[in-house]
């Protein structure tokens, strides 16, 4: 452990850097899909990734000089502790061996000690929370963390990409470093997890038993899953023809407050042999997810879904400014500081949240006339477009692009040379003006154009609308209000994409 000072958003924070190793166990296959992902949860992982089995029991290794480790920051004056910890656990594709993860004592940048806490783990610091940032091998195949199956057979090619019990290890070190500091354990312990880190909090939710601690207790009292990878897991446990998951009383109040947050424009195709309940598309599955839980009971009384328009997988949360050459990202972080707080609310107060968000019917639709009365949140960017964002460099990227309505030129191309549709005719041609965008959406009649006055009056609606629903907090909503008055209505290209 390595103990250092460091300032966030002018705030005086400990930064402790802890490096562990150690063992953890879970269940894994030989052959097949998803093989290598060790697991607590076997009968949601490889039922829905199509993985027959034989599932066996497992042993694996985990090194502090290969990546295992965590950095927890917490407030110097204890006086701003708010007495809860929130733990993060980040998505697939780490490794010591790729150059992703680095010896343990090696993540800490002495000049910048900030440098690699992104924008949510600054909100999170910001609202007094204990702030406990894992890391973990979690890119499977590559030789990297060594285990044992129960027949003594080796293997050398798992990943904890869905390993619940070593966030919880990790975890109960954390909380016993906090207690040494403070005096007092964390009162509430939340997780949040993105991506494959989502998918580990839907383990902890729904496979029965898993979200305690070693006496039995709850674990984590709250889950805030932000993009779940390929929309999974999925809460359906079938035996002998019937999903017998959520059957029991007791398995339904075991069921903690959860946010799931589903970015709309991440949708890949998830190509293997599954169940009938799964879908092919990503946005399907976290669709599914949400109508699911409503079915048994679980919605909208323990879960919400609250979908957004214009985003890919990244939210931008390591991009100070949310670009980085072509690549340019909605900031989900002005989101996510309400996200972050209805749960808390929800957890520690009982304070309802607001209703969950889609474009799908069966979840957007309130009272089941047919009609979306709570559609998927939008953006002021995306509300009052000046552009559209797409995925970039492809289809199915993580990370996004903007191209503007310059009136100017073909629609341009992305990573792959295939044609950015602007506007929805389904042809390469020319570029919209703003004007003529927005007489498309109907935001404008057919003779008006697009002033300053018409466009600062549809972000302040669509700011406004966003406050009073309770996604974005006062100073936001203000500085999109701010931001209209100054914004270039019809902005020249940066490069050929933009």
């Amino acid at each position: 452990m390595q103990e250092s000072d460091v300032t966030v958003d002018g705030k005086p924070f400990k930064r402790l850097d802890v490096g562990l190793n150690g063992r953890v166990e879970g269940y894994a296959t030989k052959q097949g899909e998803y093989k290598d992902y060790l697991t607590q949860s076997p009968d949601l992982v490889f039922p829905q990734s199509g993985n027959p089995g034989p599932v066996l029991f497992a042993i694996a290794s985990y090194e502090r000089d290969k990546g295992a480790a965590m950095t927890i920051v917490y407030p110097r004056d204890r006086a701003a502790w708010n007495g809860k910890m929130f733990v993060t656990v980040h998505g697939r594709g780490a490794s010591f061996k790729q150059g992703t993860l680095k010896t343990w004592n090696k993540n800490l940048d002495p000049a910048h000690p900030a440098a690699d806490l992104n924008k949510y783990d600054a909100l999170m610091l910001s609202k007094g929370y204990v702030l406990v940032k894992t890391r973990r091998t979690s890119a499977e195949g590559l030789g990297e963390i060594k285990g044992t199956f129960e027949d003594g057979t080796p293997v050398d090619s798992l990943a904890f990409n869905d390993t619940t019990h070593y966030i919880t290890d990790f975890g109960d070190v954390a909380r016993q470093i906090v207690a040494d500091r403070f005096g007092q354990r964390p009162r509430l312990t939340y997780f949040y997890g993105h991506s494959a880190g989502a998918r580990i909090g839907r383990d902890l939710n729904y496979t029965p038993g898993l979200n305690t601690d070693r006496s039995g207790r709850r674990y984590f009292d709250g889950i805030l899953a932000d993009d779940a990878a390929a929309g999974t897991w999925l809460p359906v446990l079938m035996k002998d023809g019937k999903d017998v998951l959520f059957a029991t009383d007791a398995e339904k109040v075991a069921f903690v407050p959860q946010i799931d947050i589903s970015h709309q424009m991440y949708n890949n195709i998830w190509d293997h042999k599954m169940p009938p309940y799964m879908s092919l598309s990503y946005l399907a599955n976290k669709r599914s997810n949400a109508r699911i839980l409503r079915q048994k009971g679980l919605a909208p009384a323990k879960e919400r879904m609250y979908e957004i328009r214009g985003i890919s997988h990244s939210g931008g949360e390591n991009l100070p400014n949310g670009r980085r050459g072509d690549i340019e990202i909605l900031d989900l972080s002005r989101m996510m500081d309400r996200f972050i707080d209805i749960l808390d609310a929800w957890v520690d107060k009982g304070a309802n949240p607001p209703p969950s968000r889609s474009d799908d019917r069966a979840v957007g639709d309130a009272d089941g006339d047919g009609v979306i009365e709570n559609p998927a949140l939008a953006f002021p960017e995306i509300a009052c477009p000046l552009g559209v964002y797409f995925p970039y460099p492809e289809s199915t990227s993580g990370t996004t692009s903007f191209a503007a309505f310059t009136g100017a030129g073909l629609e341009p191309l992305d990573g792959r040379k295939v044609f950015v549709d602007m506007n929805r005719n389904g042809v390469w041609d020319y570029r919209e003006t703003p004007t003529e965008a927005w007489r498309r959406l109907g935001l404008l009649q057919k003779n008006d154009d697009l002033t300053r006055d018409r466009y600062a009056v549809c972000v302040r609606r669509a700011a406004d609308e966003l406050r009073k629903g309770g996604f974005f907090p006062d100073r936001t909503a203000a500085w999109y209000v701010d931001q209209a008055n100054s914004t270039d209505l019809q902005p020249r290209p940066k490069s050929p994409t933009q």
